[in-house]
């Protein structure tokens, strides 16, 4: 079996997203914690989408709309602000493993 490069199995990953105005958010993130009592902000470092942004003054935002439900938050988030209800599979969102 060849050992596929980066690239190849990269591209072998799909992804599907909700419409704007289908969107049943899957998580939900208490930024008053990210802003009260982290010590780190971890989140806005691990998100791959940038889902996780912090404005001028240092405060911690989130937005769903470009999730792509990899769970990096949900592990990566050690103070308890991230809630995660997993999608409905029947639907199909999220990222697809094609491949490993």
């Amino acid at each position: 079996m060849k050992l596929l490069t980066l690239q190849e199995r990269l591209g072998l990953v799909s992804y599907r997203n909700q419409s704007k105005s289908d969107i049943k958010p899957h998580i939900k993130v208490n930024t008053d914690i990210c802003n009260s009592t982290c010590p780190h902000h971890c989140t806005t470092y691990v998100c791959p989408a940038n889902c996780y942004t912090k404005d001028e003054n240092g405060k911690v935002h989130f937005q769903v709309e470009d999730c792509i439900e990899c769970g990096t938050c949900m592990y990566a988030c050690d103070q308890g602000a991230v809630s995660w209800n997993f999608p409905d599979p029947e639907i199909g969102r999220g990222v697809t493993w094609n491949y490993g």
